[in-house]
This record gives structure tokens, C-alpha cells and sequence, in this order.
């Protein structure tokens, strides 16, 4: 019986993750490295970085460690094969209130007003 409630959430959301999927396959080595040369990046991108270093299980969100992980040669890679079935309920709740506490942040107009590769 949960198996079927899991199976349909998942179908729930599987176009959203097909279009993070298309928008990370899209982003460019150049944006990337913008955003690396930041001495400090916007709130909004420090925000949706926190968020994905949180998901997939790095909870060192200082902007070394955003830095270091932008770097990485297969960032992308990792992101679009990130297995979900990691996020433990201490990930998802630690996710979900940044996206309580920071909403503007998530917002595709801030975040594309600030940097084309974070949004």
C-alpha cells in the first residue's frame, strides 16, 4: 500500500524532474566558472547552491566548499545521476525549511535576474 502512495508521488513529480534535468544538461563550463569567480556569490545563488550541496548530502555549505564542488570536472554528471532514494528525511527536512525560510531565492526571476547558469 505505501509502495503505490510512493510510486505515485514519484509520477507526480517526474516532469519537474525532467526539466531540472534539461536545465542542468544545459548549463555551460563558462557559467560555472562565473560563478566560481565570485568573491562572494548573490544570496540567491549562495541559496540554491546550499540547497543542492544539502540534497545530495554535503551539509558543508560555506562557499569553499560551494567553490570546490563547482570545480568538480563531472558536477553536472553528479547532479543529473544523483539517486534520489539517498535524500534521507533528515535531508528533505533540512531542504524544505531553507525553502521556507529563503523562498525569493528558489524564484526563477531572482535567480535569472543574478546569473544565467545558476537559475
Amino acid at each position: 500500500r505505501r509502495k503505490g502512495g510512493v510510486e505515485q508521488e514519484l509520477a507526480s513529480i517526474a516532469p519537474i524532474l525532467e526539466q531540472a534535468r534539461k536545465a542542468v544538461g544545459g548549463i555551460k563550463s563558462d557559467n560555472l566558472n562565473e560563478i566560481r569567480s565570485l568573491k562572494m556569490p548573490p544570496e540567491a545563488i549562495r541559496d540554491v547552491l546550499e540547497g543542492v550541496l544539502r540534497i545530495m548530502g554535503n551539509f558543508d555549505t560555506s562557499w569553499v566548499s560551494m567553490k570546490r564542488f563547482l570545480g568538480n570536472r563531472s558536477v553536472k554528471d553528479e547532479i543529473l545521476n544523483f539517486d534520489s532514494r539517498k535524500i534521507t528525511p533528515e535531508i528533505r527536512d533540512s531542504v524544505n525549511q531553507l525553502l521556507k525560510t529563503k523562498p525569493n531565492s528558489f524564484e526563477h526571476a531572482n535567480i535569472y535576474r543574478v546569473s544565467v547558469a545558476a537559475a
